[in-house]
């Protein structure tokens, strides 16, 4: 259906209700009081049939739009059991139970937020606490009763009274979590129910207010039908809502923020306000229903605690694990720069507080940029990855640590390693790389070759050690490569071959 077709469709079903409402009397000649309960049976009974189908859409989420059909349900078994029971003159009371337990579900749907976990042990919980507030709605209004069942005259304004607040603080409630949505379902879905129970609150209390104008016939007629144009119009907004749209949630912190704050009180508050109709005359099983609802709520507070516990900690290892993955080199899988500046930074610090002494090792991978340009970096890469390897295989204490420094650069710390230690270290680091027969055409004996800096300091910052390790490199390389070198003479790490 085309967009100007589709809203001819909504208007025609909007002012269907009313158009019925006042020919049906003028077709039929004579006056239909009960034809304004038929028609809000209806309306609602086609607002309830929609929520459903509206459980196989994909443009909302499940369990919220089932808790507006369930909600809608219970407003529809309402109205259909008060014509079926009491007619239009009489109200029984298990009819007002019905119209409350209607928005029970919607006060579960404003509570139970996307972060909470919908486990089947979650579900019994809420599904239990829900029956038990409908117990305790029908404990605190039963002493209202006459000895049939009906309604007293005398308490009917108390219970206007109740439906108007709760309507009320039904549409403040989703309105405050229209404006928290997070994704383009929630905001859709809390919208729409938004606009329909702010129409349903304004059209029930007019309709229920009756005796503010109780010698205007037309506005009495006209507060009649008033009930089915919401549900009329959430009719319309369910099947308008099949469209996505688009959605930014930027700039609603502050109603996040208020949602989280009052969502977790919502039941609470729920459960002491229908606590407030338990009197002695409900005797033992009024406290037990009050008890029981109370435990649920506490242990739907334990599975959400719980719930956060155990997200917390699953966070904690994924931040470690990314962590760690972010200090590791992605090529060779040795620590990376970062890494290094961090362990260095330590141990510099501890060697200077204890006066013992530190070496560094920058180490080179000889002709490795003629290496790239002539086998390529695809070939370059896996000679990466075996130099590391071998050089990591060539530190024997645990406190020893390597890096990839970037490029073709790797530096190894050494703390509490005298000159002497770490030149052992670097001969056996040369050797190592040098036996694995790497191949090379262009490189030292037709082999990948490595040459290193040593530097040892007692006292030191990380700038000079690093720095006289660098200088150390550099004539390590000036005197033909495949060798260390220290700050003094370079030397050569292994014997030329005869």
């Amino acid at each position: 259906m085309r967009t100007p077709g589709r809203y001819l469709g909504y208007g025609a079903v909007l002012l269907a209700f009313p158009l019925v409402q006042v020919l049906a009397p003028l077709v039929a000649g004579r006056d239909l009081p009960e034809l304004a309960y038929y028609l809000m049976l209806t309306a609602s009974g086609l607002a309830c049939l929609a929520a459903m189908a509206a459980l196989r859409w994909p443009s909302y989420d499940r369990r919220t739009v089932a808790c507006l059909a369930l909600g809608l349900a219970c407003w529809v078994a309402g109205m259909g059991y008060a014509i079926a029971r009491s007619g239009t003159e009489q109200n029984l009371i298990s009819t007002y139970v019905l119209f409350v337990s209607f928005g029970l579900p919607l006060l579960y749907a404003a509570v139970a937020t996307r972060d909470e976990p919908t486990t089947p042990a979650r579900r019994v919980v809420d599904g239990a606490l829900l029956i038990l507030l409908v117990i305790l709605c029908y404990l605190g209004v039963r002493d209202l009763s006459d000895g049939n069942g009906f309604l007293k005259n005398e308490d009917m304004v108390w219970v206007v009274v109740a439906f108007d607040v709760e309507n009320i603080f039904l549409f403040l409630t989703f309105l405050i979590r229209t404006f928290a949505a997070q994704d383009e379902k929630e905001y859709r879905f809390f919208r729409l129910t938004t606009i329909f129970l702010g129409l349903y609150a304004l059209s029930a209390g007019i309709h229920n207010h009756d005796e503010l104008y109780p010698d205007l016939p037309v506005l009495r007629q006209l507060a009649d039908v008033l009930p089915t144009l919401p549900f009329a119009a959430l009719l319309c907004l369910l099947h308008h809502g099949r469209t996505p749209r688009a959605f930014d949630p930027a700039g609603r912190l502050w109603a996040r923020q208020l949602a989280a704050g009052f969502a977790p009180g919502l039941l609470l508050a729920a459960i002491f306000a229908l606590s407030l109709g338990i009197r002695d005359s409900q005797g033992m099983f009024g406290r037990i229903v009050m008890a029981l609802a109370m435990l649920c709520y506490v242990v739907r507070v334990v599975q959400t605690q719980f719930w956060f516990a155990a997200t917390r900690d699953r966070l904690s290892d994924a931040l470690t694990a990314v962590e760690r993955v972010s200090l590791l080199d992605e090529l060779t899988g040795i620590p990376n720069r970062r890494a290094f500046e961090q362990a260095f930074a330590e141990r510099v610090r501890e060697a200077s507080r204890d006066g013992k002494p530190i070496s560094a090792l920058m180490i080179d991978v000889d002709l490795f940029k003629t290496f790239n340009d002539t086998r390529g970096h695809p070939e370059g890469d896996i000679a990466l990855k075996a130099v590391a390897r071998l050089l990591a295989g060539a530190l024997r204490r645990p406190a020893d640590f390597i890096a990839r420094y970037g490029g073709e650069e790797f530096i190894a710390l050494l703390p509490l390693a005298p000159a002497e230690g770490a030149q052992v270290v670097a001969r056996r680091m040369t050797r190592a790389v040098y036996d694995a027969l790497l191949e090379y055409d262009h490189g030292i004996d037709g082999r990948v070759t490595v040459s290193i800096g040593v530097a040892t300091a007692v006292s030191a910052d990380a700038r000079d050690l690093v720095r006289h390790a660098d200088q150390a490199l550099y004539l390590a390389k000036s005197a033909g490569r495949n060798r260390y070198a220290t700050s003094g003479e370079p030397e050569v790490a292994l014997p030329l071959p005869g």
